[in-house]
């Protein structure tokens, strides 16, 4: 069992983190939004949110590589599980300071930081630990097609969590 719960965060992580990178590198734009978005955070000093941008990217980047690998998805699964665990405490800390920021987390989302971003990101820490702690074992092909399916489908889901948002409040009203 825990190599198809390995194999589903590798995917999921490397999805949602491939994703985010791009939303950020896809042009001299978008990254400026970004970095913009992160100088009016209260999280750092001044010049800790001009640096956090780059380091961020990067280290989007690096995840998505790692957790691609075989032979360093330990690694990149434990570096994901940290890195939000840092962004969970981030979007928690920003809510409760009232700042109203949209997330920039995947892009150009006009919602505003809220506690649902805090509860994903802890989700997707709990599932980058989850696939970290799994132990190699064999795998057969129908639960990695299983374990693969279901870790797009909660991808997709953790990309569109705005979008999904947005028409919800737009029916009820």
């Amino acid at each position: 069992m825990f190599a198809y719960t390995t194999l589903a965060a590798r995917l999921l992580i490397g999805t949602v983190f491939a994703a985010s990178a791009f939303s950020k590198l896809r042009s001299r734009q978008a990254f400026g939004a970004f970095a913009a978005w992160l100088e009016g955070l209260p999280l750092l000093t001044r010049h800790g949110r001009r640096a956090a941008a780059p380091v961020i990217a990067a280290i989007e980047v690096v995840i998505v590589v790692t957790v691609a690998l075989p032979w360093t998805e330990r690694a990149g699964l434990v570096l994901s599980a940290v890195v939000l665990a840092v962004f969970t405490a981030g979007t928690f800390w920003v809510v409760r300071a009232g700042v109203r920021a949209p997330c920039r987390c995947f892009g150009t989302s006009e919602a505003s930081l809220g506690l649902r971003h805090g509860v994903r990101n802890g989700l997707l820490c709990a599932a980058a630990a989850a696939g970290a702690a799994g132990a190699p074992a064999p795998a057969r092909p129908a639960g990695i097609a299983i374990s693969l399916g279901c870790a797009l489908v909660i991808a997709v889901f953790v990309l569109s969590l705005d979008d999904m948002g947005a028409v919800l409040r737009a029916d009820a009203g």
